[in-house]
């Protein structure tokens, strides 16, 4: 085609571009629409950024007779009869987003609408050439919604999926979280009773089942009773993954936690997961991660509380690691199953044991937990300002009884005192060999049946309520009340029962003073002690004979003639 070429409409034309029914092909009505008797098809290409769609569009329109070379539709116009088309406003050329708009307001029938119609795409309706006259009633107006990519229509048609596929989705959470929230979990009560008794190899009862989702689902059991008589109990066990109990065995679950479970000791020996047979509990689930918060483990009435820890398990289902420790971090144990029980690594710092007046400012042990018995060895631990070695048993087998033995190195005396004998004054470092040994049916008559054996070596101190170089001074016949003795070194063998305190073989060194003897003190009752004093000088020595009685912390000196 001649680029120079300029086409104009004809009346079929100009009326097609008014009723949008007669060219529906966007890309002819496009071109239609640009058609102005004015611009060249160069200008026209330029101006749509598309020459062959422009060429092709202009060939096909002017074989339907909507356009002509600019002379040729002059004459159509004048054989018409019409009113030109430069005398016409197009109601299109306010809209069209090819060219400027047009300054005057378009001429159009009240009942047409602007912004309404919308073609239906499709081919277009050409007349055949020899009826180029052939022209449909009707006027309507074209909107620039026609020119708009097809992009918006389809938006039009996506909003209602959209919508509706949101309320769809709404509609199918509410229906789950109902299902969630008012399902009969009660129902299955007996078989995870059943599934729980055969994990544990014994009786497990549950109180109550539930299902939460958020912050993700998880399988509750609340009131959790196990063994026979009950004697192991857990507040809640939450089980993540509770979808993979709907598969096939063996069931794996990622985590469970346990929370405020009181365990006995000897169940705790006997939970399978800590035994080498696991019987069918292996075939059954495998749990990779199991979390204690708030638990405890108790002997009789004694319990060690508020223990948090984790056990992570391997793909068998044995413990690859088993850690606890108090909530306040004050005693860490790391537990390795063996044959003959629960080898424990112990560590603590500033841990305080229940029912003990005393803590233990740094502790490193090893224990071996089994049924009915609890032994702690290597015990190396910074106690009472100094520091203990030794061993202790505990057995529950018939009552509690206990026994253990220890190495004492500088005991602050003055703690120990205040610990344990607050009306005792003394001061010094203490060292020796401690033996002990009690029983009872539980943890307070245990301790008040006490016996015990103490090799005792204290250097450097001060003895208060007593000052037996005063009465050793004034000789035989003299009382001394109060006072105090400082001495170098004090050696006894003491024994300790449960009504009273025996000293034997008390060697005493203060310089030139030295003192030996014996001492008894009974529970409420006075001390009543038999000492012989001697005094060494550099011309003379002698011996004093010396009584003392009284209740601490003041005691009374009496020397005999």
């Amino acid at each position: 085609m001649d680029p120079k070429l300029v086409y104009a409409k004809t009346p079929m034309g100009d009326e097609a571009v008014r009723q949008s029914t007669r060219v529906v092909q966007r890309n002819l009505r496009m071109v239609l629409v640009q058609v102005d008797g004015k611009l060249t098809i160069e200008e026209l290409s330029v101006k749509m950024e598309n020459p062959r769609m422009v060429e092709s569009a202009l060939r096909e329109l002017e074989e339907g007779g909507f356009i002509g070379p600019r002379l040729e539709a002059a004459s159509v116009w004048a054989e018409s009869g019409l009113p030109s088309h430069k005398e016409q406003v197009s109601a299109l050329s306010q809209f069209s987003t090819f060219g400027p708009k047009s300054l005057s307001p378009p001429d159009r029938p009240k009942g047409d609408s602007m912004g309404g119609k919308f073609s239906f795409f499709g081919k277009p309706i050409l007349p055949s050439s020899g009826n180029k006259s052939a022209v449909s009633s009707g006027t309507a107006a074209i909107t620039s919604r026609e020119l708009v990519p097809d992009k918006h229509d389809d938006d039009g048609k996506r909003v209602p999926l959209l919508k509706w596929g949101l309320l769809g989705l709404a509609g199918a959470l509410l229906l789950l979280l109902g299902l969630v929230l008012f399902y009969p979990y009660a129902d299955f009560k007996p078989a995870i009773e059943a599934a729980a008794s055969r994990f544990l190899q014994t009786p497990v009862k549950v109180g109550h089942v539930g299902m939460t989702l958020l912050p993700q689902p998880q399988l509750n059991l609340a009131d959790v009773r196990i063994g026979e008589a009950g004697d192991s109990r857990i507040e809640t066990i939450h089980i993540a993954s509770p979808f993979a109990l709907l598969g096939s065995r063996p069931h794996r679950i990622s985590r469970v936690d346990v929370v405020g479970a009181v365990l006995s000791a000897n169940r705790l020996v006997a939970l399978p997961i800590f035994g080498a047979a696991r019987g069918s509990a292996a075939d059954e689930v495998v749990i990779r991660r199991l979390r204690i918060e708030r638990g405890a483990v108790t002997v009789r009435d004694i319990a060690l509380r508020d223990i948090a820890g984790e056990i992570i398990f391997k793909a068998d289902g044995s413990i690859e690691k088993a850690a606890f420790q108090a909530v306040d971090r004050s005693i860490r144990l790391a537990v390795v199953p063996t044959p003959q029980g629960l080898l424990l690594n112990i560590e603590g710092m500033a841990w305080k044991p229940a029912g003990m007046p005393v803590s233990f400012d740094s502790l490193q042990a090893k224990g071996l937990l089994q049924k009915n018995k609890l032994l702690i060895q290597s015990i190396d631990t910074t106690f009472l300002g100094g520091i203990l070695k030794g061993n202790w048993l505990l057995d529950w087998s018939n009552g509690l009884v206990m026994a253990g033995d220890a190495s004492l190195h500088r005991i602050d005396c003055r703690q120990l005192s205040a610990a344990f004998v607050p009306t005792l004054k003394l001061e010094g470092d203490l060292g020796g060999t401690l033996r002990l040994r009690a029983g009872g049916n539980d943890w307070a008559s245990m301790w008040n049946s006490l016996e015990g054996m103490l090799d005792a070596d204290i250097t450097r101190g001060i003895l208060y309520g007593v000052d037996l170089g005063e009465v050793a001074r004034r000789g035989g016949g003299s009382v001394v009340r109060s006072g105090a003795t400082k001495f170098d070194r004090l050696r006894s063998n003491i024994t300790i029962n449960p009504g009273q305190v025996i000293g034997r073989d008390i060697r005493l060194d203060a310089g030139m003073m030295t003192a030996t003897g014996q001492f008894l003190a009974r529970r409420d009752r006075p001390i009543d002690a038999t000492l012989s004093i001697g005094i060494q000088t550099s011309v003379s020595s002698r011996h004093v004979p010396v009584h003392v009685s009284g209740i601490l912390p003041d005691l009374t000196a009496s020397g005999s003639k």
